[in-house]
């Protein structure tokens, strides 16, 4: 892990791990490094120190895997971009409006899926922009949750119906 990560955000990812084991969610260990830099080399892109803390230490939920509220926090390996992930996503909701009502779709990556698409949060993976999380609810409808993705797990700890 990033040793100028701050102390905060290591506790969280801790107290995230502790949540899920609790009931007994299947989570993944951490992804390895290489797997991290390959990501990011392949997407040009670079993970928030936060998230990228997160994905070393827990590689999100097993597949198929919810929490109780119906939550499903993807493997790194399943991160996806919009356009990879809802450009043509027809289903109930649509999504397909997504890459015109969402300005530059191709920087957002979806990271937790709600209640089988439901809705879906995304992360922008942007230096410049910093890196906020979205709930998308279908092809139009999108609302920041959280300016980091320190803050959408903090969020999800404390109240995860604030998130909607």
């Amino acid at each position: 892990m990033d040793d100028d990560l701050a102390p905060e955000t290591i506790a969280l990812i801790d107290r995230l791990r502790a949540y899920w084991l609790e009931p007994g969610i299947k989570i993944n260990p951490g992804a390895p490094l290489h797997q991290i830099e390959s990501f990011e080399a392949q997407r040009l892109v670079r993970l928030s120190p936060d998230l990228r803390a997160y994905f070393a230490t827990i590689d999100g939920m097993e597949e198929g895997v919810f929490d109780p509220h119906m939550f499903s926090f993807l493997p790194l390996q399943a991160v996806k971009s919009i356009p990879e992930e809802l450009a043509h996503f027809g289903g109930i909701p649509d999504y397909r409006e997504i890459m015109r009502s969402l300005p530059d779709p191709n920087c957002w990556f979806v990271i937790v899926d709600y209640l089988i698409f439901s809705a879906v949060y995304a992360i922008r993976l942007s230096v410049d922009e910093g890196n906020p999380v979205l709930r998308i609810d279908n092809g139009t409808h999108h609302q920041v949750v959280a300016a980091s993705f320190s803050g959408f797990l903090k969020a999800y700890l404390d109240d995860s119906d604030s998130l909607f």
